[in-house]
């Protein structure tokens, strides 16, 4: 038991086997298969190149955000008053909510 990856193995099988009512435990058998990634020298380094990109990558998702957010602010005071002018069947940039959605849609 000095190997926790063997305790990992342990815990999870008994658990299954204990909690067999419950078909959720037996779901994490499937995380057994993370031992590959420590054993398999390029599995594990690509996972540490995905790891080493995950700030670059947030900074990027919250850039895109802001702009995803600007252009929301911009569509709804822009084009606020479609429906009520008749111009379209649904109401699709009232509020900022509904303006995100549809260009979530549109993108």
């Amino acid at each position: 038991f000095r190997d926790g990856w063997l305790i990992f193995d342990f815990v999870i099988i008994i658990a299954s086997w204990s909690l067999s009512s419950l078909q959720v435990i037996r779901t994490f058998r499937i995380f057994r298969a993370l031992r590959l990634i420590t054993r398999v020298q390029v599995l594990k380094k690509i996972v540490c190149a995905l790891f080493a990109v995950m700030p670059r990558m947030t900074a990027i998702s919250a850039l895109l955000a802001l702009v995803f957010y600007i252009y929301g602010v911009m569509c709804t005071y822009l084009f606020q008053d479609l429906y009520e002018r008749g111009l379209t069947d649904d109401d699709y940039f009232s509020r900022l909510d509904v303006t995100c959605f549809t260009l979530f849609q549109i993108m």
